[in-house]
């Protein structure tokens, strides 16, 4: 009998033991107290909207240069890539067709005038002669038509000349507007053909535009006055893909008034002061453009929302410190925040920080401040003094 109560004795023993040694206590990998998450109260704020939209740099002008007269390049003043200004000579043609057309001109011009002060010599001398009763009035009439036909042929001959000097000056192809050449310019002894063959590119560069879309919704809005059409758009800033602010602001000059492509857009260009050629074409940036009326707006802290399969959810903390799930509609991200349309209203408490583990279990929540959320550094269940 003693012998099976001390067996039973030490079985209890090595149960207790075991059971100390394995933590019987509690479930395997359950905490001990509440779970520490952050919290946030949902704020109804009033704030200057920006609205971002990708752009591209794009010259104000960019044309091909062509030469107005054919003939082969037989000298070059400049090089591909070179900034120029307008008036400035760039390439020159062969001119000794030009030449000689220029003097035969000059020549039949001269031959021209020397008839006519033939003729007008003979007019004035059968005036004279018709004073005298000598000749007859419908000889000085005839006379008269002889000298005024070959003023006009005066005339064409002096034009004809004018043509050829004008041809002669345009074998030398200068730059139209103050730019930077590209660099397609053709080799010295390229033939030209007049209005044909490109012979270098120029592009403007100061002012440049930055061309970008304004999406269906965002064009709606501006179109039925939520955006000030007369403000909109005139101080426009670009950040640049370093993350730098371009120094200088722009302003809307062109809307395209229908929408392009399948996602519906309206194409829009906005013109930049570049003293300094910082922007040149092809360079991607992005277009900010703050509306010009403080609005107000539900702000949450971004790490709050959640999402999953296209959708956006929010965990709300409810009078009785239950979580609950809500769907939302985003807006427009603000800073470290985002704008909700809907889903959630001002004096809500919402979770902010550690979701994975809220499950099955008790929590402590800890209320976050803006400053706290501005900070971006605050730790799970970490709470600001006071």
């Amino acid at each position: 009998m003693s012998g099976n109560r001390k067996g039973l004795i030490s079985s209890v023993i090595a149960i207790v033991m075991v059971c100390m040694l394995s933590g019987c206590g509690a479930p395997a990998g359950l905490p001990k107290g509440p779970i520490a998450v952050n919290t946030y109260e949902v704020t109804a704020e009033e704030v200057t909207l920006q609205d971002e939209y990708s752009g591209m740099v794009i010259a104000a002008e960019k044309v091909p240069i062509r030469a107005n007269v054919s003939g082969r390049i037989v000298e070059k003043y400049v090089q591909g890539g070179q900034n120029v200004r307008a008036g400035q000579p760039l390439f020159r043609l062969d001119k000794r067709d030009q030449e000689n057309a220029l003097a035969v001109a000059k020549a039949e011009a001269a031959r021209a005038k020397a008839v006519l002060a033939n003729q007008a010599l003979n007019y004035h001398r059968y005036q004279q002669l018709s004073k005298q009763h000598a000749v007859s009035t419908q000889m000085v009439t005839d006379q008269e038509s002889l000298m005024r036909q070959q003023e006009a042929v005066v005339q064409a001959q002096e034009t004809r000349v004018r043509a050829a000097q004008d041809t002669l000056a345009d074998t030398v192809i200068y730059a139209p507007f103050t730019g930077v050449l590209g660099v397609d310019d053709v080799p010295v002894g390229t033939y030209v053909t007049a209005g044909n063959t490109p012979v270098v590119t120029i592009s403007s560069t100061d002012p440049v535009l930055v061309s970008f879309s304004l999406g269906e919704e965002a064009y709606l809005q501006w179109a039925k006055g939520n955006m000030n059409h007369s403000t909109w758009g005139q101080a426009l800033r670009l950040r640049l893909s370093d993350g730098s602010i371009y120094p200088e602001n722009g302003r809307v000059v062109q809307v395209n008034h229908s929408m392009e492509g399948s996602a519906g857009s309206v194409l829009i260009k906005a013109s930049f002061a570049n003293p300094h050629h910082i922007l040149i074409p092809g360079l991607y940036g992005t277009v900010i453009a703050s509306q010009p009326v403080r609005q107000k707006v539900l702000l949450v802290p971004q790490r709050a929302v959640q999402q999953t399969l296209g959708k956006y959810f929010i965990s709300v903390v409810d009078a009785s410190n239950k979580v609950h799930t809500k769907e939302v509609q985003p807006g427009k991200k603000y800073g470290a925040y985002w704008i909700i349309r809907s889903g959630i209203k001002a004096g809500d408490i919402i979770v902010v920080d550690g979701f994975q583990k809220m499950k099955g279990v008790d929590l402590s929540f800890h209320r976050l401040t803006k400053a706290d959320i501005d900070k971006k550094t605050v730790s799970i269940g970490e709470m600001k003094e006071g």
